[in-house]
């Protein structure tokens, strides 16, 4: 608490009808608005002063420059926009009494009587009666006073009506319209690649030619054996016991069953185990084709296994293993070139982790095989983070899957060669 001034002009009898207001203001707000207002007291010699609860030097306004005066001003409206709320609240209240004792407070500064405590606003004098100006005295002269003439009052001129502009009625309609429009075109924005690839799927020629005999899909897998598939793959605790399981059930694959220590999975794993699996559920009508990489020089063509085969065709799949380039362009090229996709359905699938490195492109091949197989689709099995693969299944119509763990590796490649063995038969 300090002092700030000493006031010889400050009326006792007005200062102490302000204690009810006072009271007021510290019962409704926090400190940061009741510090507008400096507290009165009576010194010794009976001379009343003005204290502040404010740490600071006190500056009067005067003495600021521009900044800090506007800064100054702009606190004390928000301090008297607070008392104005309240006086107004009070009233609906039914304390008229209260009310307007806060009203006499709002209104704007006495330059003269503001401080700034520490950039805080700091009101002295407030609530005091305003001094009433002195008489001045009356012009005294030694002429002597000329007759005053009574001049007619001008006749008032006739009041016209000003017209009442109406108020234009506001049309909410066109708005709410174009909300809808662009709420419908940002939802098209997220859900194109997903509607065109249905649209590309229901639009794709059937496997039954009418007045023919039934023939099912051909049916192809591009096997990624790159370097790149050497990598281990996460398995989550809780498909653990799934993998498990899904192995045994494989041959040749008993190599890489858990034991009591945490074996290393890789992505290569993951896929035969995947794709054996795959190929257990295939329709005994369908035939598989199968190609893998040889680095960057010719991809591998295992030929046609019909599903007497097929055992012989899951022992190849566990035999292999991963090295060289990412020859993924080259041997999709080799993949379509075995296949028909003219008169007869197709699907292949390609199994990759990543982007080509072999220099063909897969995008160019995919839009060839679009243009010249159009009853050619691919899907991709993506287990990388590239996207460069994905051009394949979106320029011909098939569908992108995407997983990161050994659950959702599984469950990708068997939607992906789903369509094969549901197309077994004419509707």
């Amino acid at each position: 608490m300090q002092r700030v001034v000493r006031d010889t002009q400050a009326s006792k009898e007005a200062a102490a009808t302000l204690e009810e207001t006072v009271a007021v203001i510290r019962q409704h707000f926090p400190p940061s608005i009741a510090h507008l207002y400096a507290i009165r007291r009576q010194g010794r010699d009976g001379v009343l002063e003005w204290w502040s609860e404010l740490a600071g030097q006190p500056h009067l306004y005067t003495s600021l420059d521009r900044q800090q005066q506007a800064t100054l001003l702009q606190l004390y409206e928000e301090r008297q926009a607070a008392v104005a709320q309240l006086a107004q609240e009070l009233a609906r209240r039914g304390q008229a009494g209260s009310a307007a004792a806060l009203n006499s407070l709002v209104g704007p500064p006495d330059l003269n009587n503001l401080y700034s405590v520490n950039g805080e606003p700091l009101v002295i004098r407030w609530g005091q009666p305003a001094p009433a100006p002195a008489p001045k005295p009356a012009p005294v002269s030694s002429k002597t006073p000329e007759p005053v003439v009574a001049i007619p009052a001008p006749a008032p001129k006739p009041i016209t009506a000003r017209p009442v502009a109406r108020r234009r009625r506001v049309v909410l309609w066109p708005w709410l319209l174009a909300l809808l429009l662009l709420a419908l075109l940002y939802w098209l924005y997220l859900y194109w690649p997903t509607l065109r690839q249905y649209w590309q799927t229901a639009t794709a020629p059937t496997a039954c030619t009418p007045g023919q005999a039934f023939q099912p899909s051909e049916f192809a897998v591009v096997l990624d054996t790159s370097g790149s598939m050497d990598t281990r793959i996460r398995v989550k605790r809780e498909d653990e016991q799934w993998y498990i399981s899904l192995l045994s059930k494989v041959p040749f694959l008993e190599e890489f069953l858990p034991s009591d220590k945490r074996q290393r999975v890789t992505r290569m794993d993951v896929a035969k185990t995947a794709l054996g699996s795959v190929i257990g559920d295939l329709d005994k009508g369908i035939n598989m084709r199968l190609v893998t990489f040889d680095g960057c020089r010719t991809p591998v063509n295992h030929g046609v296994f019909d599903p007497s085969q097929r055992n012989d065709l899951i022992e190849r799949i566990n035999h292999l293993r991963p090295s060289g380039g990412t020859g993924l362009g080259i041997s999709l090229e080799e993949a379509a070139r075995q296949m028909n996709g003219h008169d007869r359905d197709g699907v292949i699938v390609m199994f990759v982790d990543g982007r080509d490195s072999c220099g063909r492109s897969v995008c160019e091949v995919s839009q060839q095989i679009a243009q010249t197989q159009p009853r050619l689709r691919i899907n991709v099995v993506n287990i990388s983070v590239s996207t460069g693969s994905n051009c394949a299944a979106e320029n011909t119509g098939g569908r992108v899957y995407t997983a990161n763990d050994a659950a959702a590796v599984a469950s990708a490649l068997q939607e992906a060669s789903q369509e094969v063995s549901s197309s077994s038969g004419c509707n």
